[in-house]
């Protein structure tokens, strides 16, 4: 080997340890998803006030932010595409906004959740993708379909619970169910709630599922209820404080999950 050869080869390595380090030293890069912009305006002033979004040259963000639009449709094109044509690298995902709690006889653990309770999703599930009846909802053939129940990374989700607890914010866990259509009796709610153990409703949330695990990505869900799913009366929702709420968790998530990896 040539005295030349020797100081390239040198020279490539100290470039690829640097690399490496420059890489090990960045933070846990969040993306965090709402559907709206009454949604996502509330984080986006807590995060700016704490730092976490900054205009200041040299100044590195802790999450960058996306508002995909309104149901599942939306949510899996837009971030499918932001993911795809993103140049910083996205370690994790949260989705957060409002849900409509279920009013279930056969509750899930923990009893029915009441507005304003903030909600940790375990798994998501496609509410009304199948085979509609008056009364009922029917899988598709599986041979026709893939599956339509998702998974949240569980790691991340303890991770969140305990971020949780130990600044005293209180929150349910269960199961989310994703609609197209936004169910406006009681009787519907209660369908739902039955058949997939469920907590709360939302509209994009199993697509946002879907999107991460092509991804490989762990997603982390978190909603704040704004209304329950009874016969539909908007004079009880409570959409701007359960934005607020919402908000406030995934500020808080964001920050704490930061700066414990």
């Amino acid at each position: 080997m040539t005295f030349d050869l020797a100081i390239k080869r040198w020279m490539m390595l100290i470039f690829r340890l640097k690399s490496l380090a420059f890489i090990l030293e960045l933070p846990t890069m969040i993306l965090a998803v709402a559907a709206t912009e009454f949604e996502m305006n509330p984080f986006l002033h807590l995060l700016a006030e704490e730092g976490g979004i900054s205009s200041q040259e040299g100044v590195k963000p802790s999450c960058l932010t996306l508002i995909t639009g309104v149901g599942p449709v939306e949510m899996t094109l837009r971030l499918t595409r932001y993911l795809e044509r993103c140049d910083p690298r996205i370690d994790k995902v949260l989705n957060f906004g409002v849900a409509g709690a279920y009013l279930s006889e056969s509750s899930p653990k923990g009893g029915n959740a009441s507005i304003l309770d903030l909600c940790l999703a375990e798994q998501e599930s496609l509410g009304d993708f199948g085979i509609c009846f008056a009364d009922c909802i029917e899988e598709l053939d599986q041979k026709l379909c893939a599956s339509t129940v998702f998974p949240l990374d569980q790691s991340l989700l303890h991770q969140a619970g305990e971020i949780l607890a130990y600044h005293q914010v209180p929150y349910r866990c269960g199961n989310f169910v994703t609609v197209s259509a936004v169910s406006a009796t009681r009787q519907r709610g209660a369908m739902l709630a039955a058949r997939f153990q469920g907590l709360c409703e939302n509209m994009e949330g199993a697509a946002a599922a879907r999107v991460c695990a092509e991804f490989s990505l762990p997603l982390l869900e978190v909603r704040a209820v704004s209304n329950l799913v009874e016969d539909r009366d908007l004079g009880r929702w409570k959409m701007a404080e359960a934005c607020s709420t919402a908000a406030g968790a995934a500020a808080l998530l964001v920050r704490e999950i930061g700066e414990r990896e």
